[in-house]
């Protein structure tokens, strides 16, 4: 009989032995699956500018999976007679299936798709509608102003989001010092279906729109993709404003039976310095956190080797969560510690506590290594993570200039 085979690991396969538990199936004699090639050549970013300003970029790669990301960097153009509404919206996404989201940040929006790539046509072309022809009616813009202001609501009961939100307020001169949720009193006088598509009008122009896809050849994309956005018409591209870090310090008095405490320092250079960005990456893993019902990630119990649970958490029983962030823009960003404390802990002796563990490196336990190495491999091998790369080498890297490139995948 047949012997069952194991995941074909090389160009052929390999037969083990039978007299398993699955010893009764018997493989089917007609199909025989692909085996996996010994050595597969990594792929490559290939890019192409249109000549109105709008770059689209893709990776190719075996996954049946398809994942897209189209990013506007913070004129006008033509209006269609028939624009999507969230109705029309819905009813193609049932139509192909798939994750479809769309967020903000203040550098700028992102509406990204994930789905299996024999529905790129769709998918691109609904991803350009949602930029392109909006359409805000009534009941629409309500419901989600409603949204917005439960959000806001929910914030200020948030004293972990509240706090990063005055981080960037102190901590820059410029537009990063800018919120990034709307003040309450803007969300209710001045919102509107008429200012969200002048703002859509003003601010979603060729020179700031980014289309990247993992898992799609670039011929094809650009196939798809070109006929869409090639009579957007060209605008020069403005210079973008700039965001001075100053520093600061701010406290806020409340009523809750914690405190939160974040320290933060600047990151020069920010998404330009690659190396930087790198080593920040690996030392925000290094010091991971834990505690307050969150753990690095891999899952609970994961963070529990790194530095800030072993020697923060476990050492200073006040300390009732730590962690490490960093957030990178364009040319700069923050790296710091958050924590939540009890309300009778010194803030003195907690950002003593920070500061002792941000400079002191110390030695590194192969154990805590290793784990970094398992997170990185996890954070590289990941799709969402490969488009997000993906995305950020083509917005935050000049290539306006260029028509054509191609360039060498190396994910961080």
């Amino acid at each position: 009989g047949y012997g069952r085979t194991t995941r074909f690991a090389r160009s052929k396969a390999s037969i083990v032995s039978s007299g398993t538990l699955f010893n009764w199936l018997t493989p089917l004699r007609t199909i025989n699956p692909s085996p996996l090639p010994d050595y597969v050549q990594p792929s490559t970013t290939k890019m192409t500018t249109l000549p109105n300003g709008v770059r689209i970029a893709s990776q190719a790669s075996s996954d049946p999976c398809l994942h897209m990301a189209l990013h506007i960097c913070w004129r006008r153009w033509r209006l269609r007679v028939r624009r999507i509404g969230i109705r029309r919206i819905e009813k193609e996404m049932e139509a192909i299936g798939g994750n479809a989201t769309a967020s903000a940040s203040r550098e700028q929006m992102g509406y990204t798709y994930d789905s299996l790539k024999i529905y790129a046509l769709q998918m691109v072309e609904l991803l350009v509608d949602c930029v392109r022809y909006p359409a805000f009616t009534g009941w629409e813009v309500n419901k989600q102003l409603q949204k917005v202001k439960e959000e806001i609501l929910e914030l200020k009961k948030n004293p972990r989001g509240l706090v990063f939100e005055e981080l960037h307020s102190i901590a820059y001169c410029g537009p990063l010092a800018n919120p990034l949720f709307a003040p309450e009193d803007s969300v209710i006088r001045l919102l509107n279906g008429d200012v969200l598509e002048e703002f859509v009008v003003e601010n979603y122009t060729a020179p700031r729109i980014v289309l990247c896809a993992y898992g799609l050849e670039h011929e094809e994309l650009l196939s798809i993709a070109e006929p869409l956005l090639s009579d957007l018409p060209a605008v020069p591209h403005t210079m973008k404003p700039q965001s001075d870090y100053v520093g600061g310090e701010f406290r806020w008095h409340d009523d809750t039976p914690t405190r939160d405490i974040a320290i933060a320092f600047e990151a020069p250079g920010g998404w330009q310095a690659e190396k930087d960005v790198m080593q920040l990456t690996v030392l925000k893993l290094l010091m991971g956190g834990g505690g307050g019902g969150s753990f690095s990630a891999g899952g609970p119990g994961k963070g529990m080797h790194s530095r800030l649970y072993r020697n923060v958490l476990n050492q200073h029983s006040d300390i009732q969560a730590v962690t490490s962030f960093n957030v990178m823009y364009d040319r700069t960003g923050l790296f710091g510690i958050h924590a939540t404390t009890a309300k009778s802990s010194s803030v003195c002796q907690i950002n003593s506590v920070f500061l002792f563990h941000l400079v002191t490196a110390g030695e590194l336990p192969s154990k805590v290594g290793s784990s970094a190495i398992v997170t990185i491999n996890h954070y590289i091998l990941s799709k969402q993570i490969t488009r997000s790369n993906l995305s950020r080498e083509v917005t935050h890297i000049n290539f306006l200039s260029l028509k054509n490139v191609s360039i060498p995948c190396h994910p961080c």
